[in-house]
């Protein structure tokens, strides 16, 4: 049974090296897909350094790496529609194993742990279409870098990202089969940008057309040190989602991943025998 990691990687490339640190001495494959046209998810061009391959090779000593081109943008599709797509196209490119897709912006840390939870639940592998699984994990929202630190939500909100199975739904999700939460904690720095490369964000993303993007970015560019706390309920989509901000003092990312870390070590949750008899008779009524 191997771990197998894919990163979907566009306009924010330079991301990528914080996050493949956290993962890769234990990881048994990293992917890494890339549109060969270079455009995103929206049709939008974007450019890579051709110093970023190089340094990937540098970084790759035990060739664990592999480059993964096609073309992940149809014109006419949605976003959402491109980005579940090229999920999907990734996810065969991977095999068989447990998968496991990151953003380049998302910072799993305390990775030997998770890498044991998954060892010890290898059985799961054998036969994924008897026993489909998608493991969740909570994110820790980074929302602005200050000056002197970051803002950063701590909800408890739930995403997909490991499975054993062929096929997401809707980008990593699958509502349609057993999800589990084991509760693994990744911080994952999604607004914490500079004000460009918000923008751009925001204009490319798979949810560019689910909610008032110009209005939210004012939004997001007037919050500071002094106002933050005031502000209640502020996600785009579901307000409730993100309740309220809370501040780390950091020099750097990797300073408020180790701090961070520290703090908050991974609990991971395994699966109860119930639950799997459950999902499996679930499955064979279908």
């Amino acid at each position: 049974m191997r771990i197998k990691i894919g990163y979907v990687v566009s306009y924010d490339y330079e991301m990528f090296f914080t996050s493949v640190k956290q993962v890769y001495n234990y990881a048994d494959k990293i992917y890494v897909a890339i549109d060969k046209n270079h455009q995103t998810w929206s049709g939008n061009y974007f450019e890579i350094e051709n110093d970023f391959f190089e340094e990937v090779k540098l970084f790759d000593l035990k060739k664990k790496i592999e480059f993964y081109f096609d073309d992940f943008y149809v014109p006419g599709l949605s976003p959402m529609e491109c980005e579940t797509r090229e999920r999907n196209m990734l996810l065969k490119k991977m095999g068989k194993g447990w998968l496991m897709q990151l953003d380049v912006d998302e910072y799993l840390y305390d990775f030997s742990k998770v890498r044991r939870f998954l060892k010890q639940h290898w059985y799961l592998t054998l036969f994924p279409k008897l026993t489909p699984i998608v493991f969740q994990g909570y994110f820790i929202t980074l929302f602005k870098k200050l000056p002197d630190g970051y803002l950063y939500i701590e909800n408890n909100e739930k995403f997909s990202f490991i499975t054993n199975c062929k096929h997401y739904e809707g980008a990593r999700a699958n509502h349609s089969i057993s999800n589990h939460l084991m509760r693994a904690k990744v911080i994952h720095q999604s607004w914490a940008r500079s004000e460009e490369q918000v923008f751009f964000k925001l204009s490319n993303w798979g949810h560019r057309d689910d909610f008032d993007t110009k209005r939210y970015f004012e939004f997001w560019k007037n919050l500071n040190a002094d106002n933050y706390e005031s502000f209640l309920n502020m996600h785009p989509q579901r307000p409730e989602m993100w309740d309220k901000l809370h501040y780390l003092p950091s020099s750097s990312i990797e300073d408020f991943i180790h701090s961070y870390a520290e703090k908050n070590k991974q609990v991971l949750t395994g699966i109860g025998f119930f639950q799997l008899v459950k999902a499996f008779l679930r499955r064979t009524k279908k």
